[in-house]
């Protein structure tokens, strides 16, 4: 099989919500998808297999490693990655798994803010073409990234100011969530209503499910534009 017909990997950190905008778009672009759950104990398979990766985010952090074998596992995988030069995507998680295998610090904010909602990121002069004007888009995480040596920022926000980078044109981190859109919004939220105490109160997650509604036609046409580019 040739790398360019070969199928991508989604390696996620909980099931049963694959109607992202990632997933729909390689559907709709005739693109096959495998997924890997590698907190129920699964392992991760043979890179030669996948034409790319993506790793979505989850609720545990990238500093992990002394609790969850998983996350230990995911940071040797994501590092073969690198080794093997598949293309790879890092969301949330993904971004801070991939920073911490770049040597880079992953922590909470100096100031404990959390970003949970929608937040406006922003270009950089230094890479004007991965974001050409501000973006409204999902956030839900505590703790950020120092930008990893060697890489390029390529986004930045009010009080992350790395949301996203890039080591090379095809491996690219991203703290926001742009595979995000209303209905998997409306899973999450239903999960964390749940949680006991949920993190979010009815009035926090209609207000997000109302920005997810206004904001959908721009994140999905800038998820667009950058698949394409990255899958080519």
């Amino acid at each position: 099989m040739t790398r360019s017909s070969a199928p991508y990997l989604f390696v996620k950190h909980s099931s049963n919500w694959n109607v992202d905008r990632c997933t729909r778009w390689m559907i709709a672009n005739d693109k096959t998808v495998d997924w890997c759950y590698p907190v129920t104990g699964e392992s991760f398979p043979d890179l030669h297999d996948y034409a790319g990766v993506i790793v979505f985010g989850g609720a545990n952090s990238a500093n992990d490693c002394s609790d969850y074998d998983w996350v230990r596992r995911e940071l040797v995988f994501v590092e073969e990655c690198l080794k093997q030069d598949i293309p790879f995507f890092g969301i949330c998680l993904g971004a801070q798994i991939l920073a911490r295998v770049l040597g880079a610090r992953v922590r909470p904010h100096e100031h404990d803010i959390k970003e949970v909602g929608f937040h406006q990121v922003d270009p950089v002069a230094e890479d004007p073409e991965f974001l050409s004007k501000p973006l409204t888009v999902m956030q839900w995480h505590s703790e950020g990234f120092d930008l990893p040596p060697d890489t390029q920022r390529i986004a930045t926000g009010k009080d992350f100011p790395n949301q996203g980078y890039r080591l090379n044109d095809h491996v690219l981190g991203v703290q926001f969530h742009p595979e995000v859109n209303s209905d998997v919004l409306a899973i999450w939220h239903e999960r964390n209503r749940l949680k006991s105490p949920g993190q979010l109160s009815d009035e926090q997650r209609a207000r997000m499910m109302a920005d997810a509604h206004l904001h959908d036609e721009s994140v999905t046409q800038w998820l667009d534009i950058f698949l394409r580019g990255w899958t080519r």
